[in-house]
């Protein structure tokens, strides 16, 4: 496959772009990952992630975003430039005219941004410079802009067709997201490259020994714990693990679970916990900076959501070597291989979900199995290497 041929409408799967040998290809275009974003959760994790895997393949990568800011912060630790573009209204002017001097200056050729709004300051300083190349990466199977209706929805379509046409390429970070883009009818016929996401090695890491963390948490050794991480939100669906615990309990007295994460629906959760008479078996610890040691300590990881665009934090199970249980629905389909590094089952079905815990964790040598295939799987396909290599195809290829 040509130069050529990738600069027309297609649809790109990473093989594919692998295949065109432009990984390898000479000059290192400068590239600028663009977030709005003041938080720390999935996306900024991604464009980290991104930048670092990034830089080892030899891309000069720098981050814009606001400060101060976790991904900012973090970005510093690691020696990232950082450019500062805080967050100003719908229309950013200064943002639009950073970049464009960025542009002009011959000290950014690509910039890659990661939502709906960055898209449209990155297509409007490209276009108005007559330089420069935008890049953009959907993260969500149904981004809040599909929901509105009425006026706004209306100029929110019309916004999105003009970035769309001045969008160079399109990364989705799944055949799920990618789908859903297809269904909407946003792609303008831009090539569109699935590249899914992938994370650096966390056995690495140095964090709390097994026994230590299961001593925290008031579990021996030999209690059955499931871990799960996630937001308490609607489209997480943690009542559905709840419900499930319930059931496990009744074939597993001893067994415990975990859930780390902050969200609105934490009360109500609370609540049903002790409806259920559950307080001795499911905890909910709130934020936790130390999910990978939780995940670590436990002896399956669940993630009950109703669809994830991607997972990521199922690939951190799997880098563990943690069976993982999950719902069969968007991302998680596309990375865990049923009955080989975990179990997935219907979303809401909390007997289902109940069963495919309940057989992990009276089978230990089969755990142990689907452990170690998740950590295989995890190794050829989720790298955070991997990850970065097809990216940088993307921007050779423009």
């Amino acid at each position: 496959m040509t130069t050529e041929s990738l600069s027309t409408s297609a649809v790109l799967e990473p093989a594919q772009i692998a295949d065109t040998g432009l990984v390898t290809t000479v000059g290192t275009p400068r590239v600028l990952l663009f977030t709005d974003s003041d938080a720390f959760a999935g996306t900024e994790r991604h464009i980290l992630d991104l930048a670092r895997g990034l830089h080892a393949q030899g891309v000069g990568v720098g981050i814009a975003c606001p400060t101060p800011s976790p991904l900012a912060r973090r970005a510093d630790d690691l020696c990232i430039p950082v450019t500062s573009i805080a967050k100003r209204g719908a229309i950013d002017i200064t943002a639009l005219r950073i970049l464009r001097r960025l542009i002009k200056d011959g000290q950014v050729d690509i910039i890659h941004s990661h939502n709906g709004r960055t898209a449209m300051i990155a297509s409007s300083a490209v276009t108005a410079t007559r330089g420069g190349r935008h890049v953009s990466t959907q993260h969500f199977i149904s981004p809040s802009r599909a929901t509105r209706r009425g006026w706004k929805g209306w100029i929110g379509r019309k916004l999105h067709g003009w970035v769309s046409q001045h969008t160079d390429s399109l990364i989705a970070i799944s055949a799920a997201v990618r789908q859903g883009m297809d269904d909407r009818n946003e792609t303008h016929h831009r090539p569109i490259a699935v590249v899914p996401n992938g994370i650096h090695d966390l056995a690495a890491i140095a964090c709390k020994s097994r026994s230590t963390v299961r001593s925290e948490l008031g579990c021996t050794d030999q209690t059955p714990l499931v871990v799960s991480a996630t937001r308490l939100v609607k489209e997480k669906s943690v009542d559905t693990l709840v419900d499930a615990m319930a059931r496990v309990r009744e074939r597993l007295p001893d067994a415990r679970c975990v859930i780390a994460g902050e969200g609105s629906l934490g009360p109500d959760l609370a609540k049903q916990i002790e409806r259920a008479g559950l307080q001795d078996v499911v905890r909910l610890l709130g934020f936790r900076d130390d999910v990978s040691a939780l995940m670590a300590a436990g002896d399956v990881f669940v993630l009950p959501s109703l669809s994830e665009p991607f997972g990521l934090v199922l690939l951190e199970a799997m880098a563990l070597g943690r069976p993982v249980v999950a719902t069969a629905s968007g991302g998680p389909l596309e990375i865990v291989e049923d009955g080989v590094s975990g179990l997935l089952v219907k979303p809401e079905a909390s007997d289902q979900m109940a069963d495919a815990i309940s057989s992990i964790l009276v089978d230990p040598a089969g755990a142990q199995s689907m452990g170690e295939a998740g950590r295989a799987r995890f190794e050829s396909h989720f790298t955070a290497n991997r990850m970065a290599a097809l990216t940088a195809a993307v921007y050779r290829a423009i």
